[in-house]
């Protein structure tokens, strides 16, 4: 079967011939309908050998693509409860069952694969869904019954990590509170969605761009805040419009310096600072530096229930889900939109 497999560090990834893969007793195989693509594939790309997080944690040569959905093709001889040509996706982070956070209900930090910061995962390290088919145990696959792949893909990276940093923090805000989501990107804009779902709290959306700022306000942002420059300046907005209360929940997207230090600037006593965004900022904190009693804690990933509940959400019509589609053989053309930021929704390969 035709596969898009990175195999070197620092190179494009590329097309290749390998065998399709072949259920065991427990397993679902899955003729692939739709992949969605992440900034976190260029990462992978883009490394150096020997480079953190992933070159100097993972052997090169899997196939890409961690966003997957499709339709059952067969299903192993030990699996009774899903149909051939049921529509279903995919939990693209492994877990043992076994270890202390599996048991515990934190599978997304399951000890057996970890590797140094990264868990290895569907499409990072394990062969992905860049495919035409792909195989998984029956453990992390969920049915979406007659749903749209296409649709459901993103949500099961994008939309779900989003969800699971939401529901870190979702509990402070009451009636009365306020949430800041920055960076208004294929995660940002879920993370908007959740928090007017899930909460009454006022939110701010802050970006650089402004297009992105005003899809921010159509799915249900109450203040936008332009990023410029260092950040003083949405900072000062922010404080102004909280009537220097600040703010209780911020929640970043980004992960950069500037908008680690604009996370500090604005978060209120007692507030909590969710760290998603891997572009390698840093945050000085002490005394002075950051509110008293402000918590601040790096969201890892998502479990599988957390993709049930976001399904069941799609399911119910209550989130906008935007993709851009491209086609199995033009994704040279949707990762140069991804690099590029040209991107109009989520980029969602669309299998035959």
């Amino acid at each position: 079967m035709k596969a898009f497999k990175l195999v070197q560090w620092g190179q494009p990834g590329q097309y290749v011939e390998v065998p399709k893969p072949e259920p065991g007793p427990g397993d679902v195989l899955i003729r692939m309908k739709a992949a969605g693509l992440c900034r976190s594939d260029l990462d992978m790309v883009d490394s150096e050998p020997g480079s953190a997080p992933y070159a100097n944690s993972l052997d090169p040569g899997y196939i890409l693509g961690h966003e997957n959905a499709g339709i059952v093709e067969q299903l192993g001889t030990a699996v009774s409860d899903l149909r051939v040509g049921e529509a279903v996706v995919v939990h693209h982070m492994r877990h043992c069952g076994n270890c202390e956070y599996c048991t515990d209900n934190a599978e997304q930090h399951c000890e057996a694969f970890k590797r140094n910061a990264i868990g290895m995962t569907r499409g990072c390290g394990f062969d992905g869904g860049l495919a035409e088919f792909l195989v998984v145990p029956r453990t992390e696959v969920i049915s979406i019954g007659d749903g749209d792949p296409v649709l459901y893909a993103p949500l099961t990276d994008a939309g779900v990590t989003a969800y699971h940093a939401v529901q870190t923090a979702v509990q402070r805000l009451k009636p009365g509170t306020s949430a800041a989501i920055i960076g208004i990107g294929g995660l940002g804009t879920y993370g908007v969605q959740f928090i007017k779902l899930l909460s009454s709290a006022r939110i701010f959306a802050i970006d650089n761009i402004e297009a992105r700022l005003q899809t921010a306000k159509e799915v249900g942002a109450d203040e936008t805040v332009l990023y410029e420059d260092d950040g003083t300046a949405a900072a000062k907005q922010i404080l102004y419009q909280t009537r220097g209360r600040g703010v209780d929940v911020i929640i970043d997207f980004v992960g950069t310096a500037g908008t680690l230090q604009l996370a500090a600037k604005i978060s209120r006593p007692r507030g909590r600072i969710v760290l998603v965004g891997m572009q390698g900022g840093t945050l000085e904190v002490g005394w002075g530096l950051l509110a008293t009693s402000c918590e601040f804690a790096i969201s890892l990933g998502s479990t599988r229930q957390d993709l049930r509940e976001v399904c069941d959400l799609a399911k119910s019509g209550k989130l906008r889900i935007d993709v851009q589609r491209f086609s199995f053989d033009e994704l040279e053309k949707a990762y140069d939109a991804l690099r590029t930021g040209k991107l109009t929704g989520r980029a969602v390969v669309v299998f035959p």
